[in-house]
């Protein structure tokens, strides 16, 4: 028997863990084991030809609310050519309202309800000896035009008694590779499917070992933990994170290599702040879900949790190296747009390495989605049934924030515009505020509908800011220019500058005018730079002029107070990386 595994994951970096399970759990049997992985945005027809060519006897998808369209297309498209094939359809998207999709979809053969690396093994098993499907636990099932469901398949309360979902040779350089310690959540946010079950279930952290080792010497070099709280037992998650640091510590490369948690913020404690100063820099990072800071809400979706208690750990982490993203989830019941603002500036203002503003997903099986209706909840019908308007935030509120999610990202997340956005805000009352504003004059100047990015975004803000400041006095509208500027030349090595950020007529003129020339010079020919920057002696004098740029600044937007005079900086580009180097009596990196 041929089994062919198919995933289509969101983007072509993602890689398919549920598959690989359900691959080294029937490979033992079933030998003859294919998995192939896609992205959504692949064209179909092209897929679908290459699954009727690898000519398999079932054929088994993973669905989630971000591919199920694209499933359901593929099996109608293969089933008419593929007529004595078998198809088999599991995941999340599809164990809930199971009857409902098997009705809909008579194509589809076999629905795997809930985990499935021992109820698809049953399945193929009771297919090979032609056995009736009535004794597989845990499927939903076409019999002959009827709709069966049996009996739920009792979960295995050891984890270990998976097998390891890495243990092939396969290229995975610079794909996202996901790995899993845990099962299960310690807490039962009605917004998650998590709280359909109760308990976690914990991964011998040795067992984890082997499974690092393959992904490593496989390529890996981002990896995502999809523990739903990585750190809901402490002994148990530094014991991995151990692991971790003891299976990269002597790798060539082992400074690309990074490690993706979602940790609970209220599980923060003293001993993993102390924890976080012993690990290797660079080699974590954390997201922290705090989808509101509004008490009623968190009480409706049973997320309790104390943000003003365990926010005062986000500065030292990030400090630590440590980029930490947090979450917030729009359009959860009874936080309208005022509460809404609180929640923004509450975890705008803590200066987390990202901010995602995401939208309420009102999941098939969720507590949310059982009281959609006495919460007003509005979704869109098909997945992923993002939240579209509720009884407290109207549906032209939402497409508010869905604007002004566009520029978070492409301005607060993309990390080019940190200097800028500092002085910006000191206009504004709150940052909710001027993110609101910023978003109304985009929509008010058509920009959503263009593919704005790079030197375009440093654009945009500044006719904003023009456009804002006009009633500001000069010195405040040259500091906003010149942090702008800055953040432009640290965005890459100019080959022009836009007239708007150029320094007045002769500050930058050849001749006396220009102080900078005469001292840089003087500089190359005594061979500081040598000791002060390591790239110099790399490179010769044309080398070195291509890979710098000087330029003077009316107000220093890094240094503070007395120290914080105009001045020049030179800015070194290497390898996607730059640094700025302020001039005085000696120079220093900043």
């Amino acid at each position: 028997m041929r089994v062919l595994l198919v995933a289509l994951n969101a983007k072509y970096v993602h890689t398919s863990l549920a598959l690989r399970y359900l691959c080294s759990e029937v490979n033992a049997v079933y030998p003859d084991v294919l998995l192939r992985e896609f992205s959504i945005n692949d064209r179909l027809d092209r897929i679908a030809g290459e699954l009727y060519e690898a000519r398999a006897d079932v054929i088994g998808f993973s669905c989630y609310i971000w591919n199920l369209k694209e499933i359901a297309a593929l099996i109608r498209q293969l089933h008419p050519v593929c007529p004595n094939v078998k198809f088999v359809v599991g995941g999340p998207e599809v164990s809930f309202e199971s009857e409902e999709f098997l009705r809909e979809h008579r194509e589809v053969d076999v629905l795997v309800i809930g985990e499935g690396e021992k109820t698809f093994l049953e399945l193929l098993t009771a297919w090979e000896g032609g056995n009736d499907l009535s004794h597989v636990s845990g499927i939903a099932w076409n019999k002959n035009g009827k709709i069966v469901i049996n009996p739920h398949r009792i979960t295995s309360s050891d984890l270990n008694d998976l097998p390891n979902p890495y243990t092939e040779d396969e290229d995975l350089t610079g794909r996202l590779v996901y790995v899993e310690t845990t099962r299960g959540c310690p807490f039962n946010c009605q917004y998650c499917l998590s709280s359909t079950s109760r308990g976690v279930r914990y991964l011998e952290p040795e067992r984890f070992r082997p499974m690092l080792r393959q992904i490593l010497k496989n390529g890996a070099r981002t990896i995502k933990f999809v523990d739903r709280t990585f750190n809901a037992h402490k002994q148990h998650a530094l014991r991995i994170l151990d692991i971790v640091r003891e299976e990269t510590k002597y790798l060539p490369d082992a400074g690309r290599i990074r490690v993706h948690c979602e940790m609970a913020g209220d599980l923060l404690d003293d001993e993993w702040m102390d924890y976080f100063r012993a690990y290797p820099r660079g080699l974590i990072q954390l997201e922290i879900g705090v989808q509101t800071t509004y008490e009623p809400t968190l009480k409706i979706v049973s997320r309790s949790q104390n943000f003003e208690e365990w926010k005062k750990y986000v500065s030292e982490i990030q400090a630590l190296g440590i980029p930490l993203h947090l979450d917030l989830i729009v359009g959860l019941p009874e936080e309208n747009w005022t509460n809404l603002r609180t929640s923004f500036n509450d975890v705008y203002r803590v200066k987390p390495a990202m901010l995602q503003l995401g939208f309420l997903k009102v999941l098939k099986g969720s507590g949310l989605r059982l009281q959609s209706n006495a919460y007003g909840l509005v979704y869109t019908p098909d997945p992923p049934y993002t939240i579209l308007e509720n009884s407290v935030l109207s549906h032209g509120e939402i497409l508010q924030l869905h604007r002004m999610e566009d520029l978070l990202d492409k301005y607060y997340n993309s990390g080019k515009f940190t200097h800028a956005l500092a002085e910006v805000l000191k206009l504004f009352s709150t940052p909710f505020d001027f993110y609101h504003g910023f978003a109304e004059f985009w929509e008010h100047c058509g920009w959503f509908n263009r593919q704005c990015q790079g030197k375009a975004l440093f654009d945009k803000l500044w006719e904003f800011i023009e456009h804002r400041v006009s009633c500001v006095d000069i010195s405040t509208r040259e500091k906003i220019r010149e942090a702008l500027r800055f953040d432009y030349y640290l965005w890459e090595r100019p080959s022009t500058v836009p007239d708007y950020l150029r320094l007045e007529a002769g500050i930058e003129s050849e001749g006396k005018a220009n102080p900078w020339k005469a001292r840089e010079d003087e500089v190359r020919r005594d061979g500081y730079w040598e000791k002060l920057i390591p790239e110099f002696k790399q490179m010769d004098r044309r080398q070195w002029n291509r890979n710098t740029a000087v330029t003077y600044f009316t107000s220093d937007v890094v240094l503070v107070g007395e120290s914080a005079a105009p001045g020049w900086y030179l800015f070194l580009y290497q390898k996607g990386n730059v640094k700025a180097y302020r001039f005085e009596d000696e120079w220093s990196a900043v």
